[in-house]
């Protein structure tokens, strides 16, 4: 009985698909040579790489499409204002930038319009808010619909880490 040689090349192919991306066969040639090749082999016969697809929606796309439908977005304001009632309770006493925000019904986002501000500003704002300045402050107060004085001791209970978000 004679050893037999080892093959020279071996093909591994492996299928891949997304709801992005068609389904496709990605295939290794691994010689003992050379070492893996790739390529990329789609259902259409092509070795071409599909171009990148659009994933989802933009938060715009997205934002537009909940307010269109009015029933949908009064619904993601009363679960807003259900998850402040949450955080009340859960930290009676203080609210937090967060908890005040929605309250209001709003998100960061929305909030961040009012404000004529970026929407990271007002994350920034609400996870570590510093020493904010009377103007942003009242910005803030009046977005929200509060009187200034919640919103200092928002900032101060946020500063302290008395009030802890769910």
């Amino acid at each position: 009985m004679t050893p037999q040689q080892p093959p020279t090349k071996v093909f591994v192919t492996a299928m891949t698909g997304s709801a992005f991306l068609p389904t496709s066969g990605i295939r290794w040639d691994i010689s003992p040579n050379r070492g893996p090749e790739v390529s990329y082999e789609t259902t259409s016969g092509t070795n071409d790489l599909p171009t990148t697809a659009k994933r989802g929606l933009s938060a715009n796309e997205r934002a537009e499409r909940v307010f269109v439908n009015k029933a949908r977005a009064a619904a993601i304001t009363k679960g807003r204002q259900r998850l402040a009632k949450v955080i009340e309770k859960r930290n009676p006493g203080y609210r937090s930038l967060s908890a005040l925000r929605l309250a209001a019904g709003l998100s960061q986002t929305e909030l961040a319009h009012k404000m004529s501000m970026q929407q990271p500003n007002i994350a920034r704002l609400e996870k570590t808010p510093g020493d904010p300045s009377l103007s942003t402050l009242q910005k803030l107060a009046k977005a929200l619909d509060v009187d200034i004085a919640q919103v200092i001791a928002a900032v101060e209970a946020t500063k302290k880490g008395y009030a802890k978000d769910v």
